[in-house]
């Protein structure tokens, strides 16, 4: 079997969910004897290797703009997998569900991962909230088989369009190689502060955070993982706080990024919209705890674990954050119950499985 994977900035992981999924899957793929070749955007790492862990890595440029990048990468990527005799592809974003009709023309079987309800994020203006919407019903009509992340959106799929999605949840992982000069660089110390990872997007509520965090009387500190590449004045605005307790360390990943994880006395996250998050799961896998919104999609992560407020409401973030910042013999009691739910529910291993399973069925109906 020979896969190509599309859609993504590539490995090394360096961004966001998407690539994540495509490391941990890919490297897996290779384990299990499949050929695996991953398009990856020029300069996606400094050294720009041409395999990471026996999975082929091929680059191919785009023009760098918040609304060009990806699509123009797509195409390129699209017009290659046409031409080199792969067996399926696995495409992901919602947004590049339109290269679904060029695949369907060369009969080539696509697993398409539809990113959650993308079309919902603030980031987007009228049009391309119509683009996305679009591009379910390309997804939908023109895969081989669609994959989204969490049960909710899969009941929506199904009773909107009438052919039920594969549900493959993110899964999360550990590398256990943890070290403490993080702690020293930022001056942190163990157990003495809260941890929030993630892009700087608005509809992650950090803004949310930042302010009622202000108004919460504790020495615990807060540091903020993350960035924004493509919209620096929002990033610039939520670093214009005054609190000498708010920590900003930019973008962390691998190593850096667990050792902070595992240190904090829990992870914090007030989203206003979500799918399956990625930096949720790295949280309850490494650390055993955290403090998320009640939004449908997070409880049904948690499966009853760890501790959730209402989205949005400031004065039960507050209350709730105060209880669990004076509360750590329970945190300490909760953490083991979360890390079995992760075991049981998120293995990157199972994971995989669904997706070789996805692959066979495609490529069998396909011949």
């Amino acid at each position: 079997m020979r896969v190509a994977i599309v859609g993504t900035r590539g490995i090394p992981a360096s961004y966001s969910g998407f690539e994540t999924s495509v490391q941990e899957t890919a490297v897996r793929f290779v384990r299990a004897g499949i050929e695996t070749i991953v398009y990856c955007r020029q300069k996606q790492s400094a050294e720009s290797p041409a395999e990471y862990q026996g999975v082929k890595l091929r680059y191919l440029p785009s023009f760098k703009t918040k609304h060009l990048e990806t699509i123009t990468h797509t195409t390129l990527s699209v017009l290659s997998t046409v031409f080199s005799k792969v067996d399926a592809v696995i495409l992901y974003g919602l947004g590049n569900s339109i290269f679904l009709l060029v695949y369907r023309a060369f009969s080539i079987p696509v697993v398409a991962v539809v990113d959650g309800a993308d079309w919902e994020r603030m980031k987007w203006g009228r049009f391309a909230k119509w683009y996305l919407r679009m591009n379910r019903r390309f997804a939908v009509r023109l895969s081989s088989s669609y994959v989204v992340d969490n049960e909710l959106l899969c009941s929506r799929y199904r009773e909107e369009f009438g052919r039920a999605p594969a549900y493959i949840p993110y899964g999360a992982n550990s590398t256990f190689e943890y070290s403490r000069e993080p702690l020293v660089r930022w001056r942190l110390e163990a157990k003495k502060y809260i941890i929030f990872v993630g892009r700087f997007v608005k509809e992650k509520g950090i803004d949310f955070l930042i302010s009622n965090f202000e108004k919460t009387p504790t020495e615990t500190k807060l540091v903020i993982v993350g960035g924004n590449d493509t919209d620096k004045a929002y990033e610039t605005s939520l670093r214009e706080t005054k609190d000498p307790r708010i920590i900003f360390t930019g973008f962390l990943y691998g190593n850096e990024y667990e050792s902070l994880l595992r240190d904090a006395l829990f992870y914090v996250s007030c989203s206003l919209l979500e799918g399956t998050s990625p930096s949720l799961l790295s949280a309850m896998t490494v650390n055993g705890f955290a403090l998320v919104s009640d939004l449908d999609e997070n409880r049904e992560v948690l499966k009853g674990t760890c501790g959730v407020f209402k989205a949005g409401n400031g004065e039960d973030f507050q209350k709730k954050l105060l209880h669990f910042l004076s509360n750590e013999p329970l945190i300490e009691k909760e953490r083991s119950r979360t890390r079995s739910v992760v075991e049981k529910y998120y293995s990157w291993d199972k994971i995989t499985d669904q997706y070789v399973d996805l692959l066979k069925m495609a490529i069998g109906k396909n011949h």
